[in-house]
């Protein structure tokens, strides 16, 4: 297998991996195995959801509300500076992105890849000055 390093210039070629998460269909024993058997701490947790963090971003086990099918059980948030040109960019290459919420964590959106997976965007508030 020949690697190659390529660069990116897409939309998300600037943006970072926060977190991958993951709905489980049996939380305890997924809690258990990342936190115990893993040895990943909790970074924070309630009754159906963990945050655990790995590396430079983190995995986020959440109960599923619904049976899920396969392709729709995980999402991936990616953090970026500019939520509004990075969804212009998607949208310029055909990618169907939902609107925009604001919460009061910041600006976030999602829009799924071809096999159904959910990938998120998030824009942190600006820091007053």
């Amino acid at each position: 297998m020949t690697r190659t390093k390529t660069t990116g210039t897409g939309p998300l070629s600037n943006a970072r991996l926060e977190e991958y998460f993951l709905w489980v269909r049996d939380f305890p024993r997924m809690r258990t195995f990342y936190h115990e058997t893993l040895g990943l701490p909790i970074r924070y947790e309630n009754p159906h959801f963990a945050e655990l963090p790995a590396g430079a971003g983190s995995i986020a086990l959440h109960a599923e509300r619904e049976r899920h099918a396969a392709g729709t059980n995980s999402f991936m948030g990616f953090t970026v500076r500019d939520i509004d040109a990075v969804v212009e960019g998607l949208q310029q290459r055909g990618v169907d992105v939902a609107p925009i919420q604001d919460e009061q964590f910041g600006r976030i959106t999602s829009f799924r890849d071809p096999e159904g997976n959910m990938i998120g965007l998030e824009e942190p508030p600006r820091r007053r000055r």
